[in-house]
């Protein structure tokens, strides 16, 4: 029910933005260390050389921003690791090593900020490899109390930061009763799948839902049981939707689903399986993209949804007879 942030789809523009500054913030120092060196005996050339590299990289990104996949950042991060490494290794002063070292504590508190747990616990694997590798190539003094203290002090600051983020980017981006996505979220993401979609030519449709008789559950049952006929909603449809499919909470018994590669058929089916053991029935507006905006596209998706529940009226209206 959430996107997955595979390595061939798109980046979060911020989190591009974010690296490209990185990036060209390691220039800068990197060509001030070039200029005015620590020691007559400082790599002054790998200095300037990697500063080159850094602006390149990251006005690479700022150029390109809407389509950096999540695979170039980890690429980019990789190179930045290998660099830090190069820089270690060629320190050639005493303090030296250790001073470039805390390059790799700024490395783990980026990833911890913008990517998941997972991603983390990797890039601080290659951050433990490199800052190894580089103290080696130095012949660092005390070269294993220094390796323990920086990997501890870059692994426990990436943890804490990373679990507070995704804490607080849950909490703005999703609903807080159903676990749903937020409306604010969920257009936001659409965006980007509209994006997506005009780039691939895959099919992309909206569903909207809109639970039926929610009104009197409140009504006969109490809040209580509408706030729990909710969450029970929402909990059987993530059974059945797929890792890329994203489900929204527009507001009150009102949702909406992002279902990528899928046509209309495709989201007629899905809507089968989702009325599997569900409490309450609702009533659904399919529309897939064809072009239009965001607002243009969920209008088409509530028409549908009006026209359905218009519908709905008409026969129960007939089966009744006339009064």
């Amino acid at each position: 029910m959430r996107p997955t942030r595979g390595p061939g789809r798109l980046a979060r523009a911020s989190e591009v933005r974010a690296l490209s500054t990185g990036l060209l913030f390691t220039a800068a120092v990197c060509a001030l260390t070039a200029l005015v060196p620590f020691s007559p005996t400082a790599p002054r050339a790998l200095d300037a050389a990697l500063g080159v590299l850094a602006a390149a990289l990251g006005t690479w990104l700022r150029l390109r921003t809407a389509r950096t996949r999540v695979a170039h950042v980890h690429g980019v991060l990789v190179v930045g690791t290998v660099g830090m490494t190069v820089c270690v290794g060629s320190s050639t002063t005493e303090s030296g090593p250790a001073v470039t070292a805390l390059g790799f504590v700024w490395l783990a508190v980026f990833v911890a900020a913008f990517e998941t747990r997972r991603a983390l616990a990797a890039h601080l694997v290659l951050v433990a490899v490199g800052l190894r590798v580089g103290l080696a190539a130095a012949d660092a003094p005390s070269a294993w109390p220094t390796w323990t203290f920086l990997v501890l002090t870059a692994s426990g600051v990436g943890w804490v930061l990373n679990e507070k983020v995704t804490r607080l980017r849950l909490d703005a981006t999703h609903d807080a009763l159903t676990g749903a996505f937020s409306r604010r979220a969920f257009l936001a993401l659409a965006g980007q799948e509209l994006a997506r979609a005009a780039r691939d030519g895959r099919p992309l449709t909206l569903v909207l839902l809109d639970l039926d008789g929610f009104k009197q559950v409140n009504d006969v049952h109490g809040h209580a049981a509408g706030d729990e006929t909710l969450v029970q909603t929402v909990r059987t449809w993530a059974g059945v939707l797929r890792a890329g499919d994203v489900l929204g909470r527009l507001g009150g018994d009102e949702f909406a689903l992002l279902l990528p590669s899928t046509d209309e058929e495709g989201a007629r089916r899905l809507l089968e399986r989702l009325s599997v053991g569900a409490r309450i029935g609702w009533s659904a507006g399919v529309a897939r993209w064809r072009g239009e905006d965001v607002e243009a596209w969920m209008h088409a998706a509530d028409t549908a949804l009006y026209a359905e529940k218009r519908g709905r009226t008409a026969l129960r209206h007939a089966a009744s007879g006339p009064s």
